[in-house]
């Protein structure tokens, strides 16, 4: 079954529009509160974070909040999904409060739900979406997944489409589990045809809970797990295409992999027992969808992850807006994701 009918894109967009007037480097903010530890030289850091649109990551909002953390982390990558607008590059490109983000960041890919920006100049052009995809929409899926492909490694960000909260087409919001489905019967072809040519780093927002075991419903990635099973993210389909991945398997008889596993880099150095989550709700209390995946052979790469909870919450609770400006927006309600890795560059 094809996606949700929409107007399909011919060609996967282009990386960006010709590039606004220059102007002066804008000085780092100087009461930046955030601080965070310096990894040694020699390493790469990736950030991913569901900013929660685009629009409420502007600089001057919010006392500079997305900014403020931009700055402090400085990763080398940053990976932003939720990036909901319909021509993110033209907004992004020439609104002057983004000018931080285009003096740090020469290669940036946009989609309307995800976006790449990247200190390091990729080996080959931007992948939208799922070129041999037969089952996804086409137009959704260059919006939802973007590849970046590195001399040691391809880098592929993804917003997964949510699968609704009763597992259906609402009147608001085209989410259904069968859309879900068709993101699944695209994604991992895809994924595992690039991981037959190099390692994956996999980020972004994944928009399903993990439980301690494939055939059980107990969770530490939900703070509350009685919705197991009853919200998006928790159905078995859901769990059960995100374990073919990450979960036991059977080995691959291709020689030019060196073995069939993709590995939660967070759950991996935190121990299965830990909790700790990525998006908040308070209708629904603490998620963990958010983070890394990457090819179990790319491991010895890898030298930790965090989730900036701690200290990004400090900044956001100083500019939440106030009731009488709900609808206005504020800082998301995830919080960003990070990798370092032993390698100078990717």
């Amino acid at each position: 079954m094809a996606g949700p009918s929409r107007k399909r894109s011919e060609s996967p967009p282009s990386p960006a529009s010709p590039p606004p007037p220059k102007r002066a480097k804008l000085e780092p903010l100087p009461d930046n509160p955030l601080r965070f530890w310096r990894e040694p030289s020699g390493t790469t850091q990736i950030s991913t974070w569901n900013v929660a649109g685009l629009a409420t990551c502007n600089a001057e909002k919010w006392q500079f909040g997305f900014r403020k953390y931009v700055e402090a982390e400085d990763a080398h990558i940053l990976a932003i999904t939720e990036v909901n607008e319909q021509d993110p590059v033209d907004f992004f490109e020439r609104e002057p409060s983004f000018q931080f983000l285009r003096d740090r960041y020469p290669y940036r890919y946009w989609g309307a739900k995800v976006a790449i920006l990247s200190k390091f100049r990729p080996a080959a052009p931007a992948i939208y979406g799922f070129p041999e995809g037969k089952h996804y929409d086409v137009e959704d899926g260059q919006a939802r997944a973007i590849t970046l492909e590195f001399k040691e490694c391809y880098l592929l960000a993804t917003y997964v489409p949510n699968s609704g909260a009763e597992f259906k087409v609402t009147r608001l919001v085209e989410q259904s589990l069968d859309r879900r489905k068709d993101w699944a019967a695209d994604f991992e072809p895809h994924i595992r045809a690039l991981d037959a040519k190099k390692p994956v780093i996999w980020c972004g927002d994944f928009n399903v809970i993990r439980t301690i075991t494939p055939d059980s419903l107990e969770t530490n990635d939900l703070q509350w797990p009685q919705n197991m099973g009853k919200v998006a993210g928790t159905h078995q389909f859901e769990r059960d295409a995100h374990e073919r991945l990450v979960g036991e398997q059977e080995w691959l008889s291709n020689p030019r992999r060196p073995g069939p596993k993709f590995v939660d880099i967070w759950r991996l150095s935190h121990g299965k027992d830990w909790r700790q989550y990525t998006h908040s709700s308070k209708k629904l209390g603490g998620w963990r969808i958010d983070g890394f995946i990457v090819s179990e052979r790319f491991l010895h790469h890898i030298r930790r992850c965090e989730i900036r909870q701690d200290l990004v919450s400090q900044v956001k609770k100083k500019f939440w807006p106030p009731k009488d400006s709900v609808g206005v927006g504020a800082l998301s309600d995830h919080w960003p994701v990070w990798l370092s890795l032993e390698l100078e560059e990717l």
